[in-house]
């Protein structure tokens, strides 16, 4: 009987795996087959398709309010750019689009490609080919915004100009809102920016008032177009938006820029981390200048306002500190400027602290502790007043003057001074804070209070927005809102009696190397030991300097607080007598030049001390009838020209300048306000850089003026 031949397992099972296997390869070829079909042959047509038919309801914004300066310059507006696209469906579909296309589309490649730079007029070409082939309803050109020239110029391209109507050419303008500050960098961090109207990075004014600003939303139906266009659908009736309002802020531009020029002037002696300057309009507590500096080795300048150090950089004040508490002392204890405070060898020493005198003053008079700015008799004279005991006393007196609680400031956020309720003190709290030490404050605090002194000792809130108006109507009044105080901080005899240490402090004390001028300057200096970071306590030579002040002395107008962080320089070369004061009267000497209203009116001849200075300037035409009536110079027939004065010894000369039509002005010698005037005035777009006067322009005078070129001008 023959053997039942056996199956061979081992081959079926290979047999059925190699077929299960090419099976499972065949399906995974066609599902990838199928998958490289649909996002690469097919992808671009599916994308176009969707893109065209997503409709979606959008917000619609509404034009930002503009920002202008007390005077009603411009400080930032918004306008309209514009993003170039185009609908390649309406180049097709019929013979005679077809033959339009055919006869236009080199040249507008070969425009396009001259015009943006960025891709060749064949890639263009095939760029708007492909969208035409695939029937695009929309091919987004170029992402470079445009201003309305750049627009009108793109409209004089072959096929665009050549067609009858915007629907026959095909071309689309997106319209995008941007922010624009005419005067550049000046002021940048007060007014603030945006880097669109989206931005959530905005600061200053733009930031605290975005609300005001931005008005109210539209709505509308949109197609999207592509990932950054949209087109309102046809047909729709949308809910149209609001405008936002105007905002009048209370900077005035001349004083803005001679802050600026004297900071940095300050900052490239002195080499410090950041400079602060605010000047504040007495009796109104108006912000008329403010501006903060830091070292940025990006910047060309090495220079840059990247943070605003005055609202929100807190410090331990130091000496300025001594005003508000001899004033506590005075309210307290009436004490006469004659009474005399023994300091023995400079040093206090309570517990285990130790607070010096710069130098040993020995027995000095009430009033020469301030003028000398006495640590240690400004310890012994509130520790006589208030002993141990009375902490909360003195502590209300501080909370009266405004230096407890947060300013609420129009600009946010509002920063609360650093100053521990009595409960919390040690030993050492109530004498160390008398001096400036172990409490924090921003300049703008400090500035508030020395500015109640001069107002006569009535507290105003400081106030940087005055307000909002929608065309001449005024939506909303922020003076009528602005604290002020119905009663004085402190008697009169107080208030004298400060007035007169404060005159003291610059005409025999700690700024005596800034009395002289013929307006009058009073003021306090300040300059404390600051933390190191990873350091315990405070380290001498690293200090915070400050000078708070006002002029004229007899009758304030202006208050101001200059302050320096970590000065570079030689022991006591980088005290605020060296580094503050300087700068403070460099500003308020400028001030008082220019405003008229502070001075009395020259007749005759000039003084002696003018006619030995040889002066020149490039004058403004709105400036010379101020200038002539007030100083009795010669005076040339007003017929709008711009002037070179010239003054030598005792002759004036003046000659007018003859600015050509069409032309690129001389703009070299002028500050910034006049070389913006006279450049933009000839249809110039125009970037400064730099404070104080035009030192070179980057294109040359007399050159042909061609709309809307760019103008680089530096100034020093």
């Amino acid at each position: 009987m023959a053997k039942e031949k056996r199956p061979n397992i081992r081959g079926l099972i290979t047999r059925r795996f190699y077929t299960f296997f090419i099976i499972i390869l065949a399906v995974f070829l066609y599902l990838l087959f199928s998958l490289y079909k649909v996002v690469v042959l097919k992808g671009p047509k599916f994308r176009s398709e969707a893109m065209a038919t997503y409709v979606k309801k959008r917000k619609i914004e509404a034009t930002r309010g503009n920002i202008y300066s007390d005077d009603g310059s411009l400080l930032s507006t918004t306008l309209p750019k514009y993003r170039l696209g185009m609908d390649p469906s309406v180049l097709t579909g019929n013979a005679k689009a077809d033959e339009f296309y055919k006869q236009h589309i080199d040249g507008l490649a070969a425009a396009l490609s001259n015009f943006f730079k960025d891709r060749t007029a064949e890639e263009y070409k095939e760029k708007i080919a492909a969208a035409r082939r695939s029937g695009r309803t929309y091919l987004l050109l170029n992402n470079r915004l445009l201003d309305f020239q750049e627009k009108k110029k793109v409209l004089s391209f072959p096929l665009f100009k050549d067609a009858k109507t915007s629907n026959q050419s095909g071309v689309v303008f997106d319209k995008i809102n941007v922010r624009y500050a005419p005067f550049g960098q000046m002021a940048y961090r007060t007014v603030g920016y945006l880097k669109d109207l989206r931005d959530k990075g905005r600061v200053g004014i733009e930031n605290s008032f975005d609300k005001e600003l931005r008005g109210e939303f539209g709505e509308g139906m949109y197609e999207k177009m592509d990932n950054n266009t949209w087109r309102p659908e046809p047909g729709d009736e949308p809910k149209l938006p609001v405008a936002g309002v105007d905002l009048h802020s209370t900077l005035d531009i001349n004083i803005q820029e001679i802050v600026e020029s004297a900071l940095l002037n300050g900052m490239k002696i002195f080499k410090g981390n950041y400079a602060v300057a605010i000047v504040m309009e007495t009796k109104t507590g108006k912000i008329k200048a403010l501006s903060n500096i830091a070292a940025n080795p990006l910047s060309p300048t090495g220079y840059s306002e990247t943070y605003n150090y005055a609202l929100l950089e807190a410090r331990d004040p130091g000496s300025v500190f001594k005003l508000p508490s001899i004033m506590a002392v005075l309210e307290e204890k009436n004490y006469p400027l004659t009474k005399m405070v023994n300091t023995g060898d400079g040093k206090f020493r309570l517990y285990n602290g130790v607070m010096s005198d710069s130098h040993p003053l020995g027995t000095i008079s009430l009033e020469q502790v301030i003028e000398s700015s006495s640590n240690v008799g400004t310890m012994k004279l509130v520790q006589e007043a208030f002993g141990t005991t009375n902490n909360e006393k003195f502590y209300n007196y501080l909370k009266k003057y405004h230096l407890i609680e947060s300013l609420d400031f129009q600009l946010k956020p509002s920063r609360k001074p650093v100053f521990p309720v009595p409960s919390k003190w040690d030993g050492l709290q109530l004498l160390w804070s008398s001096v400036g030490y172990s409490t924090q404050y921003t300049p703008l605090q400090i500035l508030a209070f020395y500015n109640a002194i001069a107002n006569n000792g009535y507290w105003i809130q400081p106030i940087i927005v005055s307000k909002a108006t929608r065309g001449d109507e005024v939506v909303t009044d922020y003076m009528a809102s602005q604290v002020r105080d119905s009663k004085p901080l402190c008697s009169p005899e107080t208030l004298q009696k400060l007035k007169i240490m404060l005159e003291g402090v610059v005409t025999k004390g700690t700024a005596n190397n800034i009395k002289g001028s013929v307006y009058g300057i009073a003021g306090k200096t300040g300059t404390a030991q600051r933390t190191v970071t990873g350091a315990k306590g405070y380290r001498k030579g690293n200090y915070y300097t400050t000078f708070a002040g006002y002029f004229p002395v007899k009758n304030p107008k202006y208050t101001m607080i200059i302050a320096v962080d970590e000065p570079k320089g030689s022991a006591e070369g980088t005290y605020a007598r060296q580094v503050t004061a300087p700068v403070f009267k460099e500003i308020s000497d400028r001030i008082y030049l220019r405003d008229m209203k502070l001075q009395q009116t020259l007749r005759g001849y000039l003084p002696d001390s003018l006619n030995k200075n040889k002066l020149a300037h490039t004058i403004h035409p709105a400036d010379q009838n101020i200038l002539f009536s007030h100083l009795g110079l010669p005076k040339v027939e007003e017929n709008g020209q711009w002037l070179n004065f010239n003054l030598e010894k005792k002759t004036v000369r003046n000659q007018a300048i003859t600015m050509a039509p069409k032309t690129v002005p001389n703009v070299v010698g002028m500050n910034l306000r006049d070389a913006l005037f006279a450049l933009e005035n000839k249809g110039l777009k125009v970037r400064a850089n730099g404070f104080g006067t035009v030192t070179n322009q980057s294109i040359p005078a007399g050159s042909a003026a061609a709309k809307n070129s760019l103008v680089f001008i530096q100034l020093h």
